[in-house]
This record gives structure tokens, C-alpha cells and sequence, in this order.
């Protein structure tokens, strides 16, 4: 038993120097952010920003191996598939689909069940969910 937990001790402090690091980005440029109405903004930034947009807070377990591989990867996925802050450099097709594509995952996944684990004041409700269809549908006119 002795054995087990040494090797186990060791194997915890050995994979903290395997990291994966969160996929560098040029800093922002305000004007290239989303434009929306600050309710919206505020939704978007407690709900989404962590994972889609250059402003991720990193928690204190994502600097903590094997957490913060699944961190970092999620922050990295998030980004390629929508990034907040630099959605202004989107086509206009892009940014349409985006639109879409956010109403649909509010519905269906988003935000992840795994993230709302540690941060569920991120939770749409069904008024933050309504606001935000409600600004995409005023998007598309």
C-alpha cells in the first residue's frame, strides 16, 4: 500500500509538467468584439466568455493537471467554433451563421453541463434564453 501511494504521489507531481496551453491568440481589438446591447453582452460574458472569447478567467483547478488538459482543451475547441472577440472580422455569412448556431446550442448544450459544475451562476435561464433568440431574431431584419 506504501508502494501505491508513493507511486501515486509521484505520478500526480510527474504529470503537472505536461501542460497544454491555451492556443495564442493576438490580443483583441475592441472593434472587432460582438456589438450587442450590454443585457446581452452581460449574458454572453457570464455565460459564454469563459470558453468563447480571448477573456477566459482561468479557475484555480485549471492550472491543475489532469484538469486543466480538459480546461485548456475546452478554451481551445471554444474558440475555433465561435470566438466573441473577434467576431467582427467574420464575413457577414459567418456572422449569420454564428447567430444560428448560438440559438440553437442555447437550446440543446450550451453551457456545457460539466462547466456549470463549478460555475452556476453561468446557467441560462429561460429569460437570458428569450433575450438572446430574441436579439438574434432582431439581427436577421
Amino acid at each position: 500500500m506504501k508502494k501505491f501511494i508513493i507511486s501515486a504521489i509521484l505520478f500526480i507531481a510527474f504529470i503537472q509538467f505536461i501542460t497544454i496551453d491555451i492556443e495564442a491568440l493576438i490580443p483583441s481589438n475592441p472593434k472587432d468584439e460582438i456589438i450587442a446591447p450590454s443585457n446581452i453582452k452581460a449574458i454572453l460574458k457570464r455565460s459564454c466568455y469563459d470558453c468563447h472569447s480571448n477573456n477566459s478567467v482561468i479557475p484555480w483547478y485549471g492550472s491543475i493537471a489532469p484538469f486543466s488538459w480538459y480546461v485548456r482543451s475546452h478554451i481551445n475547441d471554444g474558440r475555433k467554433v465561435l470566438n466573441f472577440s473577434t467576431f467582427n472580422t467574420l464575413d457577414k455569412e459567418k456572422q449569420k451563421k454564428a447567430l444560428e448556431d448560438i440559438q440553437e446550442s442555447i437550446v440543446i448544450r450550451m453551457p456545457l453541463s460539466t462547466y456549470l459544475w463549478m460555475h452556476s451562476n453561468a446557467a441560462l435561464n429561460d429569460n437570458d434564453k428569450k433575450a438572446l433568440k430574441d436579439w438574434i431574431k432582431s439581427k436577421d431584419q
